[in-house]
């Protein structure tokens, strides 16, 4: 019956929609099926994350706007807002680690102003995130007429399946980012019991081990969540699972698990891990995943040695640490010679 009366809708709408809407529409539809089918593909095999922020965060609006021409750009952007949430997560990071240096050498004007640009950036974080949460929960709900977290679709694309993942993660991130920026947005505590079903419809394998990860940090986030189950088991498994794929996003979701907890011997335990994968070799067709991957582990490193030593991570130093052999030898003044 539900497909009926979408189908009654839709056929009703196009009787009524005039001749100039109805090409409009088609042109639209063909341009969005380009950017998503032709378009996404070249541009997940980048590793420039800077590059792909700035075209995330400009296009982002002229996608949009094939609303204006009866298209509907939800799923394109799932995928630009997700990318543009990690790049004012980036930015809130620069912040903190301003917060963290001015509160080293006791300037509490200059801490106490970080501190607020960096709620605002991941409070716009948030925002961008959760729009692409309900963006793809929405527009999928409506193409595949299924209830998100109750049931599953019958996907019939690849990437379908990559805009559910990607805005699921976002709806998690967007419910952390609100939380660290008190609450500003107003995203939904449900959505992360709500995200940790839905992950259950997924291949775990050929998603590199992130559905099963992204279930493991809900769980790990909840209380009472890990009452009877395996968090640890269930990270590493599918960090090992991620690096034959070639993707390691489920490290950095173990990281997060760990940052949230303030369980610092883990948090290093992954990084380490991460630096020091034997015989990694990166899937080409997501090698801008496992690059965004890397930067948000550089990220909580580059956090970990501010707050230490007051600088970022040293130069090819990502798994190393100031107070360990390895750390001990590195020599900052050489990176100036």
């Amino acid at each position: 019956m539900t497909r009926l009366l979408t189908a009654t809708a839709l056929a009703a709408s196009a009787l009524a929609m005039g001749g100039c809407a109805l090409i409009e529409s088609n042109v639209s539809g063909t341009t969005l099926s380009i950017l998503e089918d032709g378009f996404t593909p070249p541009t997940l095999q980048i590793g420039d994350v800077d590059m792909v922020c700035g075209f995330a965060t400009v296009n982002t609006p002229l996608v949009g706007a094939a609303r204006n021409f009866y298209g509907d750009p939800s799923l394109m952007e799932t995928v630009l807002l997700s990318s543009a949430g990690v790049c004012s997560e980036n930015q809130a990071l620069t912040e903190e680690m301003r917060y963290l240096r001015a509160s080293r050498e006791k300037r509490s004007d200059e801490a106490l102003d970080a501190r607020i640009a960096q709620k605002r950036l991941l409070a716009l974080s948030a925002d961008r995130q959760y729009t692409a949460f309900m963006r793809m929960k929405t527009k999928l709900e409506q193409k595949y007429f299924f209830k998100y977290g109750s049931n599953c679709p019958a996907f019939k694309r690849d990437f379908d399946e990559m805009v559910y993942l990607l805005g699921s993660v976002a709806g998690l991130q967007a419910m952390q980012n609100d939380i660290a920026a008190q609450q500003t947005v107003g995203v939904p505590t449900d959505t992360a019991p709500l995200v940790e079903r839905a992950m259950g419809c997924l291949d775990n394998a050929k998603w590199w081990g992130t559905p099963q990860a992204a279930r493991a940090v809900v769980w790990s986030i909840i209380p009472g969540g890990a009452e009877g189950k395996d968090v640890k088991g269930t990270f590493d498994a599918n960090m090992t699972l991620a690096e034959s794929k070639g993707v390691r996003l489920p490290h950095v979701m173990a990281a997060v698990a760990a940052q949230s907890g303030d369980d610092q011997p883990r948090l290093r335990e992954v990084i380490k891990r991460f630096g020091t994968a034997k015989d990694f070799k990166v899937n080409k067709d997501y090698r801008l995943i496992d690059a965004i991957a890397q930067a948000q582990l550089q990220n909580i490193s580059d956090r970990m040695w501010t707050q230490a030593t007051g600088t970022r991570t040293p130069i090819n130093s990502l798994g190393k640490f100031w107070d360990d052999k390895a750390g001990a030898d590195i020599d900052a003044d050489s990176f100036l010679k």
